[in-house]
């Protein structure tokens, strides 16, 4: 894996093919500091073709392992189908009521409040977050087995030696699992291609269940994520990846802040996407 660490070089990697003709409007080092400005924040770029190279922000921000929040679900669906623990992407995994009993969901003031789902399946969760469905997944495949397949798939690094595997992603104590912007675009991108040491099916399914946006040149598919500890700094996520033109450009925006959220983190994400032309410019 290459990696750029020159922001000028890097806009023209980025550009799509008519603004590398003509010169880019924006390079990414200015596109970044507007979108993230005054943030602890990194973002990492990259085509999804192996051998190409990686447009980072910052070296060191960007090889800061961080806990992965929602995103970590993308690689649990690749996990959970490959072994099992999800026999299918539409089999209903059923909540465990004792352990995780569902909280009604509330609306609108004088209306009934809604019945939590007592089961979902994968593409259920990959539509309406269900943190409950990942947690009972972790929990069937277990401990010891959990993080030996994420280790396979090098996606971060996991220390439960004081957090429980259903709950390792959320950044709530110092160990559990983190990954850095670098390693999660590097993921994506293996997983893109299918060279990930699972099923091919696994990766296929897993990928195919993710909700893609369509856009005027092509289309984004984008999975977000906040976590972190009760008291200190929240993580927030925007990963994925924009097709357009014959081309897919990988993403993976991480900001730590006492507040950052799901929304802020895509909002700055799609920002920066505009600004590179990956993206239409926002309707007026």
């Amino acid at each position: 894996m290459r990696v750029v660490w020159s922001l000028s070089v890097a806009a023209a990697l980025l550009a799509p093919a008519a603004a590398r003709a003509q010169g880019p409007e924006v390079e990414l080092g200015t596109a970044f500091r507007e979108a993230f400005a005054g943030l602890d924040a990194c973002v990492v770029m990259r085509d999804v073709a192996a051998g190409a190279q990686v447009a980072i922000s910052d070296e060191a921000a960007c090889a800061r392992r961080l806990p992965p929040c929602a995103t970590f679900e993308i690689a649990a669906n690749v996990v959970a189908l490959d072994r099992g623990a999800a026999p299918d992407v539409d089999a209903p995994l059923r909540r465990d009521l004792q352990r995780d009993p569902p909280q009604p969901k509330p609306q609108d003031a004088g209306a009934e409040p809604t019945p939590a789902p007592v089961a979902a399946s994968l593409r259920d969760a990959a539509r309406t977050p269900s943190p409950w469905l990942y947690e009972e997944l972790a929990r069937r495949i277990g401990p010891d087995a959990f993080p030996k397949a994420l280790n396979a798939l090098r996606y971060g690094g996991a220390d439960l030696s004081a957090t429980p595997v259903d709950r390792m992603w959320l950044g709530e104590t110092d160990g559990g699992l983190r990954l850095s912007p670098v390693e999660q675009v590097d993921f994506l991108a293996r997983l893109k291609r299918g060279e990930l040491p699972t099923s091919a099916e696994s990766q296929a399914r897993a990928l195919d269940i993710l909700p893609a946006e369509k856009t005027p040149e092509g289309q984004i598919t984008l999975k977000g994520g906040e976590c972190g500890p009760a008291a200190g700094p929240k993580v927030a996520w925007a990963v994925g990846w924009v097709e357009r033109q014959g081309r897919s450009t990988l993403f993976a925006a991480a900001e730590t802040a006492p507040t950052a959220t799901t929304a802020d983190a895509v909002g700055r994400t799609r920002a920066l996407l505009r600004a590179l032309s990956l993206l239409p410019p926002e309707k007026p």
